[in-house]
């Protein structure tokens, strides 16, 4: 595998000259603050694909394409099958957390009254901060979801009454479309479906363009692709020890979340699915030495990109889940327009963050159970956001459950996981240095 050599480094900065606009000025600067920070690293394909959504927004921006921004936790491959440049939001709020860049932006809406409520989530609040001073991607359609959070919805919508930016919003259905389940309701499928079909004929009339259904299909074909790499990537995690490191499973994510329905994302979990699959054949340890296998049942500490490469170095402990870190939707028919439709649903419903908190908390409880006992965890890490009120409560009864079902023990603590000014980073190293010491090991 190649470098981001010096070579690279000069052509991929080659192609981020000239304007992106006003609006997209702090979207080139993030660009190319990662690509420093990616430089002499091995050039993968998720690492290409990454540069890649930065450079086609701007590329998109000067050829005057459609630009319709969406949260994280919905796969942009219906945007992709309608000739659109999805911009998910979250890359811009959140990826400014590394370089702390966004506290200035959350200091702004505080200042203006925007913040003053504790369960406004930080994760898109700077958005409104940044656009009221001119430096936020403003794109030409804005979509959300009514899940996972009201937070997240009315940030939305606040960025929408302040841009006028037309709007298209999905609520998602609280009930299980699986019949097994207890919570099962037959409604939901045709719920979710109508509504995407309505998103459709909306994407339609907003751009003058007609859906091509072909195109869609195969849209639809290579998100199936990509959706098998991961399935079974997924599978391998299951080693003993585990064949990838601590954020292979979120690069996964993050390829579905911003290429899902292109070869970009097919190419991508191809390589972190083979590369899993390579080190299972020769026995090889994502974390050398593996000695803990970690749960980790909610978001990152994004303002602290290192935390999981510490884990790793100071405990030889390697993180297997994240909560957006464990892609579930499985590979579906795609052999009708109407099967199409069905999978495009179900993917949705299934989406990191969605399938396991848009109902009751059982759906949470029965997936952090499954996975303590699938993969063979030895403690779960709930790093509770200080906003998500609600969460605590989750977080408590599924300690509880794992506790009482596989004996693992469980550290609860609260954070802003895009605020360092919040709990510091050495606060919260501390914190699981002292858990992982004193109790796991």
């Amino acid at each position: 595998m190649k470098k981001l050599d010096i070579e690279l480094f000069k052509k991929y900065k080659r192609l981020s000259r000239g304007s992106w606009g006003k609006d997209f000025t702090l979207w080139k600067v993030m660009y190319i603050e990662f690509l420093k920070k990616m430089k002499d690293e091995e050039f993968t394909p998720p690492m290409e694909l990454l540069l890649n959504v930065f450079l086609d927004l701007g590329k998109a921006r000067k050829e005057g394409t459609p630009i319709i921004m969406y949260p994280f936790n919905y796969g942009p491959e219906l945007f992709y099958a309608m000739d659109l440049a999805p911009l998910m939001q979250e890359m811009f709020s959140v990826g400014l957390a590394p370089f702390h860049s966004n506290e200035p932006y959350l200091d702004f809406t505080n200042k203006i009254g925007y913040g003053d409520n504790p369960t406004l989530c930080n994760a898109q609040r700077p958005l409104i901060g940044a656009y009221m001073q001119g430096v936020a991607p403003i794109p030409d359609l804005l979509f959300f979801l009514s899940t996972p959070c009201n937070p997240l919805s009315v940030s939305y919508q606040v960025f929408q009454y302040l841009t006028g930016v037309p709007t298209f919003n999905v609520d998602l259905p609280y009930w299980a479309y699986d019949q097994a389940s207890e919570f099962y309701d037959e409604k939901t499928m045709g719920y979710m479906i109508d509504q995407l079909k309505n998103l459709i004929f909306w994407i339609e009339k907003q751009t003058k363009q007609k859906f091509n259904i072909e195109k869609f299909q195969q849209t639809m074909r290579l998100l199936n692709q990509a959706r098998e790499n991961v399935m079974e990537f997924n599978e391998l995690l299951k080693t003993v020890p585990c064949p990838a490191n601590s954020i292979a499973g979120f690069s996964n994510t993050i390829c579905m979340a911003t290429r899902g329905g292109t070869y970009d994302a097919v190419k991508a979990t191809k390589y972190l699915h083979d590369s899993a699959a390579e080190n299972v054949k020769n026995g090889v340890a994502g974390v050398p030495d593996e000695k803990i296998r970690i749960a980790w049942p909610y978001i990152h500490i994004f303002f602290d990109i290192d935390l999981f490469p510490w884990l790793e170095e100071e405990f030889n402990a390697v993180t297997i889940l994240d909560l957006l870190g464990f892609y579930e939707p499985v590979p579906q028919d795609t052999s009708t327009i109407e099967k199409c439709y069905e999978s495009l649903a179900l993917g949705t419903l299934d989406f990191p963050m969605i399938g396991t908190c848009r109902g009751p908390i059982e759906y949470y409880i029965d997936f952090v159970l499954n996975y303590v006992k699938d993969y063979k965890i030895d403690c779960v890490v709930f790093p509770m956001q200080l906003s998500c009120k609600h969460t605590y409560a989750m977080a408590r009864v599924a300690s509880e459950a794992i506790r009482e079902e596989t004996g693992i023990p469980s550290l609860i603590f609260g954070c802003d996981p895009y605020d360092s000014r919040e709990v510091t980073s050495e606060a919260i190293r501390k914190r699981i240095s002292e858990f992982l010491t004193q109790i796991v090991m």
